[in-house]
């Protein structure tokens, strides 16, 4: 009883030291304060569980060369890799990643031994296991700074074989040899879930009692190593819930989609900021990012236009400061208080600052021009001697035949409008010029400038 009495007390301080032992794991310092385990994973999620896959299956089948032993005389097979591959060499492995450098993985093998020619015939069957770390070499030398394609992996531990060969009597009729194995494997990543891989192999043997053909025994006084290299090339399965496995995943690769993300962003903001037609306003906030270089504009980039009569302020007023207002000069003709020469007229009419606009693809005249066909009736009038040119334009847009015929009726409109108010038709000449191509096409405010109607007085 007292026995058991002590048996009972050890294992309830064995229970308490437990707790308190996780306890004391379960919780996390800062200074002046603990927190539990429950608020330290909400804070770094990445201390509870790794955000990585850690299982990958390798599937492999490639060539052997046989180095030693063999029995004088006797030599196996040595493929040529492009010409005449020998597939004499198929591994399986199970991998598992501790973290995204380092890991295990169990390996199984099998290997054929045949006579080359020159030798005596022989085909032996060698099976081999064995247990080795794996070193991730490009997250170790960070290479997802500039691949995240190419990967590069360092195998190296012991295996256990057997060679199954005529005569061999140890171990249930099979030569036993214990081996250290080492080798490199390349990845070339296809997608999260596979990767294709080339592996280089050495193997030495310890234990030979046999040749590698079979054909004789070693003496066990002297040397029995052997040495066997393998290529061969495969698939490797990645299994998890994750969307990455350890050999491809690395600490900031959030920062760097973060980054990316980014980036994208700031291109994107500077393309916005851009300012095409150079009017002062941002391309992402401008209504008419094609508006006449030096046309003033309101805050969404639209051409000023107060008066509401289709010529940007901007333009009118050149005219304004040579010649006064237009619009007042038509009004002084009107109330017949002229302070204007016919000589200046004529030069306001023929350099074409006096036009009849239009819509896109219309012949209706717009109602703020009405005072440009007053004020070549008036001059007309006041100079019943002088002739006019009614000269119809029109943009760029739409072929060029269509444009014709649509310059040929905003002039024959104007020109009925001029008839009716008392011209001679004899006094008017019809100009069809079709296109006007001295604006830019992709500008459209420029493209309004062109779809005019404007005049030429003898």
């Amino acid at each position: 009883m007292n026995i058991f009495k002590k048996y009972v007390v050890f294992f309830l301080v064995l229970f308490f030291c437990k707790n308190f032992a996780q306890e004391k794991k379960d919780s996390v310092y800062i200074p002046n304060k603990v927190i539990n385990k429950t608020v330290s994973d909400t804070i770094h999620p990445k201390d509870r569980e790794k955000d990585y896959n850690r299982w990958s299956v390798n599937l492999n089948v490639g060539t052997n060369i046989g180095i030693r032993p063999f029995t004088p005389g006797y030599s196996a097979t040595t493929p040529n890799y492009f010409t005449n591959p020998e597939f004499n060499h198929f591994d399986f492995n199970v991998r598992k990643m501790f973290n995204t450098k380092f890991g295990v993985m169990i390996d199984f093998a099998y290997d054929n031994f045949s006579a080359q020619n020159g030798s005596p015939d022989f085909s032996n069957n060698l099976y081999r296991t064995t247990f080795q770390g794996v070193l991730n070499m490009h997250r170790v030398m960070n290479w997802e700074e500039f691949t995240e394609t190419f990967g590069l992996q360092f195998h190296l531990g012991p295996g256990f074989s057997f060679l199954q060969a005529p005569g061999t009597t140890t171990f249930n009729h099979y030569d036993n040899l214990f081996s250290i194995n080492g080798g490199a494997t390349l990845l070339v990543k296809i997608s999260d879930r596979l990767s294709f891989n080339l592996d280089y192999t050495m193997i030495s043997n310890l234990t030979h009692h046999v040749a590698l053909d079979g054909q004789s025994n070693l003496d066990p006084s002297m040397s029995r190593t052997g040495s066997i290299y393998t290529t061969s090339a495969g698939l490797t399965f990645y299994f998890g819930k994750k969307e990455r496995h350890a050999d491809w995943y690395w600490e900031n690769i959030d920062t760097k989609k973060e980054f990316n993300d980014l980036l994208a962003r700031i291109e994107d903001l500077e393309t916005k900021l851009n300012d095409t037609d150079r009017d002062g306003v941002a391309d992402y906030l401008d209504v008419e990012n094609n508006t006449v270089n030096g046309v003033a504009v309101d805050t969404k980039g639209r051409a000023v236009d107060l008066n509401n009569n289709g010529v940007p302020d901007e333009l009118e007023s050149y005219v304004n400061n040579k010649y006064g207002d237009l619009q007042a000069t038509v009004n002084n003709l009107i109330s017949g208080d002229n302070n204007y020469s016919l000589a200046q007229m004529k030069n306001m009419i023929n350099g074409q600052y006096v036009n009849v606009f239009f819509d896109f693809d219309e012949t209706r005249i717009t109602t703020g021009t009405i005072s440009a066909i007053n004020f070549l009736i008036k001059y007309l009038n006041a100079n019943p001697k002088a002739n006019a040119e009614v000269i119809g334009y029109a943009d760029e847009y739409g072929d060029y035949q269509y444009n014709i015929n649509l310059s040929r009726k905003r002039a024959e409109r104007v020109m009925e409008m001029i008839v009716r108010s008392g011209i001679d038709a004899k006094r008017l000449k019809l100009v069809v010029k079709g296109e006007d191509n001295s604006v830019p096409k992709n500008s459209k405010l420029a493209r309004q400038l062109v779809r005019r109607v404007a005049f030429k007085v003898d």
